[in-house]
């Protein structure tokens, strides 16, 4: 497979040489060099344009040959225009210093459009969050994302815990994760977003019900995008953040272009430690009378300390390529865990590790209509999960050795396990677009997912097994396909988006011991999807969208064969689908165009949901249940309140019932599905002012987060509370309270200096607040920052 994906690349390679087009870019500075964001680039007579992002830099990859008029223009600076003469295999590039105008301009035109508002509207529904604007805050992606409409992050403890993510009420493996339009399976936990420092992106995309075609993803209803940094120029940043708890953080990335080359070298990485000692309730037996009694304890075991290094090499911009590189990433990880996924059995011991090498290429080029991106990549990634503790603890802490005839370990008390586990994954994502015509562009994808595991568990002969199933190689082989065709109509008025995938997987391994007999069972399958999406413009300031999709999510490798210790594998799991459906509106709300408001509903019906259930004694594994269907709406509004202070308001709504339950759980049909927020909400405030102390800039902000209370187990829907309504005989520990939580934090940048400085106060009013499982989080507690950024 890997020489197939060499050869591929060599072949365009030699197609550029023939097929090479032109390409102009540059960079826009005010008369002391300062860049320019948000400067308009317009190819007079046609529809070719541009703007700049932050380092003051543009890029057009197609431009025509001929002679043209470019012109550059930007609130409070006279506008340019010079000629540019692009040739075949000669890129065009711009320097162009901008002069500050006398004139007050009582109106302003913005002519162009920035990707990331392009992407905003497109007829699938797409939420962008600007990471760009707030990198100087010590603010974890984590809470970046649960201040945005139809989603919910929550994790079973402290920085590094498992997270899951909730989009328009769907949620774990139904939701895929990217990196830069990569699936994320090649990285393991290398990018778990309460790790990875705001630092290192430029925006997230968050997309709901229909994907793209060039995702390449078997998502169920949503997906999440982290878009890295676009360098171009070469800049320097570092950043150190320290926080409650230890908590400390460092990174560092920087990207260098060789003088009078196309060459370029560029490096990611960052730091993270934390003891994540904060204080939580729990019910701890009384020593006397053995009845529980509620104290606050301090968590003991749930430290975490991870490292990530990611440098990358290549050309950009020259004949052979518009980019090449080659990359190489180092991951290691060693995480405590803490208790049990309900908070009722604390651990003292028990550890997961997690260390990775990685291999990565990527190549672009533009060849005439037909735009190429091929990605590829090698991980051998090994995970330790030491489960042979000496002692059993308490709440307190407090130790006491184990029993001669105890074989238990702490997350399992029947056994004892040392899973060390070997990973080798290859992925490769071909994507395709070509313009047909000037309304018309056609997509092809390709992903392309293989995973072998094998290992070592000594303690697997104590759970009565004759072999170690481990030792046996599990193999899993996801391809997956889409073909789009993006259409407009009726100048522009109408966008529409089709979307053809077919899923394929095939694994092979043995699920348990007594089923082997020698050889290793297989199993595959395949299915098909589609969807399609439509936008309307109502006029320049609004417009509607509508979409659907036939989506299939195929169950992951550890769906498939477990862990061979305590989580039993299943090859008859059948893929989940999903009929998903969007309905949104989407206007300006003034005449002025500060506000404006973005309303979507949405519904999904699910079938075969996966969820992990008991199997046998002390095993487990995951198995098709009830089927699901969701109803719900959201919207947000943005906008100014007064001079220099703007405000954004998101609430959701989702109303998620269990159908087709079966005769045993017939009493819970139509009931609320349990621990999934349904009701939730943001509203943020930023104030910038002009001058307050000093030369320097100041920003305050602040975040207040509500979650309606909802059901940790599932209930009769005649039983379950209305909502803001009073529980009635429901027990306390079944619901997770409401909770109100608010964030503040102050960021200050230096004047002449490019030092920001930034404090956080998170959880300021000390409510308790609960995640997945009604796992407690952190009260008030304090983060530091100080960023350093040159270009």
């Amino acid at each position: 497979m890997y020489k197939n994906y060499v050869l591929l690349c060599l072949l365009f390679f030699i197609n550029t040489i023939v097929f090479g087009q032109s390409s102009l870019s540059g960079k826009v500075t005010d008369t002391d060099g300062k860049p320019l964001m948000a400067a308009t680039i317009q190819i007079a007579e046609t529809n070719l344009g541009a703007i700049t992002d932050e380092y003051g830099h543009f890029e057009l990859t197609k431009t025509p040959f001929g002679t043209y008029k470019v012109e550059i223009s930007i609130l409070g600076y006279q506008s340019q225009i010079v000629s540019i003469s692009p040739q075949k295999e000669e890129p065009v590039f711009l320097t162009i210093t901008m002069v500050e105008s006398d004139q007050e301009l009582d109106e302003i035109i913005l002519q162009g459009k920035s990707k990331t508002q392009k992407k905003r509207e497109e007829p699938i529904k797409i939420e962008i969050i600007d990471i760009k604007k707030i990198q100087a805050q010590s603010i974890s992606l984590p809470q970046i994302m649960n201040q945005t409409s139809g989603v919910k992050v929550r994790q079973t403890g402290g920085i590094g815990s498992r997270m899951i993510i909730n989009i328009n009420g769907l949620q774990g493996n139904a939701v895929r994760f990217f990196k830069d339009g990569i699936p994320l399976d090649y990285l393991g936990r290398a990018f778990d977003l309460s790790l990875v420092p705001i630092d290192q992106l430029a925006n997230i995309e968050v997309y709901k019900g229909v994907l793209p075609v060039d995702l390449g993803a078997d998502a169920l209803g949503g997906a999440v995008n982290f878009i890295s940094k676009k360098n171009h120029d070469n800049n320097l940043d570092l950043a150190y953040s320290a926080a409650s708890f230890n908590t400390q953080q460092a990174n560092l990335n920087g990207y260098f272009k060789i003088p009078n080359s196309k060459i370029f070298t560029e490096v990611s990485s960052y730091y993270t430690h934390s003891n994540n000692n904060y204080t939580i309730d729990v019910d701890i037996p009384d020593t006397d009378t053995g009845v529980p009694v509620n104290r606050s304890v301090e968590r003991f075991h749930d430290g975490i300390q991870s490292l990530f290094l990611e440098t990358k090499m290549g050309i950009r911009d020259s004949k052979i390529a518009d980019v090449f590189e080659i990359g190489f990433s180092y991951f290691d990880m060693k995480k405590e865990l803490q208790n049990n996924i309900r908070l009722t059995i604390p651990y003292g011991e028990a550890m997961y590790e997690e260390n990775a090498l990685i291999y990565t290429t990527r190549y672009k080029k533009q060849l005439g209509k037909l735009h190429l991106d091929i990605f590829g990549t090698y991980s051998n990634r090994n995970t330790l999960f030491d489960d042979t503790p000496q002692y059993r603890y308490n709440w307190l802490g407090e130790s006491t050795p184990i029993l001669d005839n105890d074989n238990g370990g702490e997350t399992n008390q029947n056994a004892q396990s040392y899973r060390d586990l070997k990973f080798d994954n290859w992925l490769t994502r071909i994507n395709l677009s070509y313009q047909i015509h000037s309304r018309h562009r056609l997509n092809f994808n390709h992903n392309y997912i293989y995973e072998k595991r094998v290992g070592s568990d000594p303690f697997a002969e104590s759970l009565g097994k004759t072999v170690d199933i481990l030792t046996y190689p599990a193999k899993y082989t996801r391809n997956i396909t889409g073909i789009g065709l993006t259409s407009s109509f009726f100048n522009n008025k109408l966008n529409n988006m089709f979307t053809v995938k077919r899923y394929s997987v095939k694994t092979s391994s043995i699920s348990s011991v007594f089923d082997f007999h020698g050889e290793l069972p297989e199993f595959s399958d395949d299915s098909f999807g589609f969807g399609n999406s439509i936008k309307f413009n109502l006029n320049k300031n609004r417009y509607v969208r509508f979409s659907y999709e036939r989506a299939t999510r195929i169950p992951e490798s550890r769906e498939y064969f477990g862990d061979a210790v305590f989580i039993m594998g299943n090859e008859d799991l059948k893929p989940e689908i999903s009929n998903n459906i969007n309905l949104g509106f989407y206007t300006n709300i003034d005449k002025n165009k500060r506000y404006w408001l973005d309303l979507n509903s949405f519904y999904r019906g699910v079938e075969n949901n996966i969820f992990i259930r008991p199997y046998g004694v002390i095993a487990s594994r995951y198995e098709n249940t009830d089927d699901a269907q969701i109803l719900g709406a959201e919207f947000t509004i943005k906008g100014p309140i007064v001079k220099n202070l703007s405000f954004n308001l998101a609430v959701t709504y989702q109303d998620i019932r269990l159908k087709n339950t079966g005769i045993k759980s017939n009493s819970l049909e139509n009931a609320r599905q349990p621990n999934i927020p349904y009701f939730f909400g943001n509203i943020g405030l930023r104030y910038s002012p002009k001058k307050l102390l000093g030369n320097g800039d100041w920003q305050f902000y602040g975040n207040y987060g509500y979650v309606e209370q909802y059901l940790l187990n599932a209930v009769s829907k005649t039983q379950e509370p209305p909502l803001f309504g009073d529980v009635g005989s429901i027990n306390g520990v079944n619901i997770i309270p409401t909770q109100n939580l608010v964030d503040v934090g102050i960021t200050y940048k230096i004047s002449g200096v490019p030092i920001w400085i930034n404090s956080e106060i998170n959880n300021v009013l000390n409510t308790k607040a609960f995640d997945g499982f009604r796992v407690q989080k952190p009260g008030i507690n304090y983060r530091f920052k100080i960023k350093y950024s040159i270009n």
